[in-house]
């Protein structure tokens, strides 16, 4: 970090601080274990950052770090947790199964809407599948049923009663990478209504394909 520090001062550019992510306890369940591993985490963070304010200045003030699995956790009695001024939280605006399972304070706001095209007894098929979904942490979820599989184009599911032409409202378990693979995303005033809410804005996606 020091060396680093020093080539991007030299280089003309204007450090701020530091950025750390410990995603690999966004979705540790136990709360006390990951509670105590941010702080770990954070140790090594904050460490870091003192090397580059030593160098740059008081401009490098910020200690970035967390996300909506740990945004709570940056106690600001602790000395080393107090230090994070900078929260990284995103998916929580939108939220996804996987963060879902978590009992975070968060709604789920984002759906893949897909239409029922095929119907058995025993299960039905939607228009939605792995070129539609972040499949990265698993099988999406569908409400009152049980997602058999997805193949390229399509979902499987049993559980609930459904007929062809139903629009079903798709949780994925991932949300970043599926919204990369959509072109726009649709506001609605209450999803809710399912087919019958307002459409209230178009959100283009700058990054989709990224």
């Amino acid at each position: 970090m020091v060396e680093l520090t020093h080539r991007a001062l030299d280089s003309g550019l204007a450090v701020r601080g530091v950025m750390g992510y410990e995603g690999h306890l966004m979705a540790l369940p136990d709360r006390a274990q990951k509670a105590a591993k941010v702080r770990e985490s954070m140790t090594l963070l904050v460490a870091c950052a003192d090397d580059v304010l030593a160098i740059a200045g008081d401009t490098a003030s910020i200690v970035s770090a967390g996300g909506t699995g740990t945004f709570d956790l940056y106690d600001p009695k602790d000395s080393v947790l107090a230090r994070v001024n900078e929260v990284q939280a995103g998916s929580y605006a939108l939220m996804d199964s996987h963060y879902g399972a978590l009992g975070l304070p968060f709604g789920q706001s984002l759906f893949v809407v897909g239409t029922v095209i095929s119907r058995s007894p025993d299960w039905s098929v939607i228009d939605v599948g792995l070129k539609s979904l972040g499949m990265d942490h698993g099988n999406p979820t569908i409400d009152d049923a049980t997602v058999w599989f997805c193949s390229d184009e399509h979902t499987t599911f049993s559980g609930r009663t459904a007929n062809v032409g139903d629009r079903v409202f798709v949780t994925p378990a991932h949300v970043d990478p599926t919204v990369a693979m959509h072109a726009d995303m649709w506001l609605v005033d209450d999803v809710g209504l399912g087919s019958d809410a307002a459409v209230l804005e178009r959100w283009p996606v700058d990054l989709r394909g990224w």
